[in-house]
């Protein structure tokens, strides 16, 4: 029995010995193709050499498509990470060449029988293509599984419009985060309001992002809606917030500054925080008209006072990249 024919036998073998005769019979093909030197079988977790069955797999791919296609779709079913591993890094390879090896991807990325990050970034590598095979993932019932198709889509506007707003009501957290990341990209006004709603999400994930994709789509209309996260419970929502009204720049300051007097500590010292990153504080420092730098340095306390002082001392500047500019020159 030559290589092909052990291969076409195998593929009627169910489960674990299947996978093992598989890995035999590709070395085998191997050597009677390659007389001039023995291929080793590693049979052990964590002795898998990539090398050796992948090419096996990709000439086979290219030879005999049929057989090839088979024989991946049934080893990513395998008990046997090795073989899945090996199954997929062949598809991987076939798929700039073979449509059917791009199904044969994302089919490992639906029944998540290998590393999901690892099948999606060959799936994303291989944009356009794949699109019109991800929409359907959305609506998988692994929550992992429609978590990385929103984020593939993010590649596709047209696709991503059509099935990712849905997403921002998903159940999982982890698909409504990867929603407003993916409606980031597009920018458009539904992306806004889907975000302005996610504000009070009850998952700290999902505000983080909210909070991002907020300013991002337009941070002058979404920074009123964003200065009482200053004051979320989490501290990631509170840096979220914080980094997302700083990128409004100055056209946060008017409704940041009232938050100085709000009876939430919380809140008044994440405004004296947004006021001195974007630099008004150094703007404001030896010509305090009104007060107004003695109430930031009241929320934003001491070391805020001691930071302002000792930018004053260097000649340094936040808010337009002159800090950083004169760091860089010293």
């Amino acid at each position: 029995m030559d290589g092909r024919t052990g291969l076409v036998v195998v593929c009627a073998v169910a489960g674990g010995a299947w996978a093992l005769l598989v890995l035999a019979l590709l070395v085998g093909r191997a050597r009677h193709r390659r007389r001039t030197r023995p291929l080793a079988i590693v049979t052990e977790v964590g002795e898998w050499k990539q090398p050796p069955v992948v090419t096996e797999l990709v000439d086979l791919g290219d030879t005999d498509e049929r057989t090839a296609e088979e024989l991946l779709n049934e080893s990513l079913r395998s008990d046997i990470p090795e073989l899945r591993t090996a199954s997929v890094t062949a598809l991987a390879s076939l798929a700039d060449r073979h449509d059917w090896a791009i199904d044969g991807l994302v089919e490992a990325l639906a029944e998540a029988s290998e590393n999901p990050v690892r099948v999606a970034g060959e799936l994303d590598r291989l944009a356009p293509r794949p699109g019109p095979r991800l929409a359907p993932l959305v609506a998988h019932p692994n929550p992992v599984v429609r978590a990385y198709a929103v984020r593939l889509l993010s590649r596709y506007p047209a696709l991503a419009e059509q099935h990712v707003p849905a997403c921002t009501s998903d159940p999982s957290p982890n698909v409504r985060g990867a929603a407003l990341e993916t409606l980031r990209a597009a920018g458009s006004p539904a992306a806004l309001r889907h975000a302005l709603r996610l504000l009070e999400d009850p998952h700290p994930q999902v505000r983080a992002q909210a909070c991002r994709t907020a300013a991002a789509v337009s941070g002058r209309a979404s920074a009123a809606y964003l200065v009482p996260l200053l004051a979320d419970t989490s501290w990631w929502v509170r840096e979220a917030a914080r980094e997302a009204l700083v990128t409004a720049g100055h056209h946060a300051r008017i409704v940041v500054e009232p938050a100085l007097e709000s009876h939430d500590p919380a809140l008044r010292s994440g405004a004296a925080l947004v006021l001195q990153d974007i630099g008004h504080v150094d703007a404001l420092v030896g010509d305090d008209e009104g007060g107004r730098l003695e109430r930031i340095y009241g929320a934003g306390g001491r070391r805020l006072r001691g930071a302002a002082a000792e930018r004053a001392r260097r000649g340094l500047v936040l808010g337009d990249g002159g800090a950083l500019e004169a760091e860089a020159a010293s």
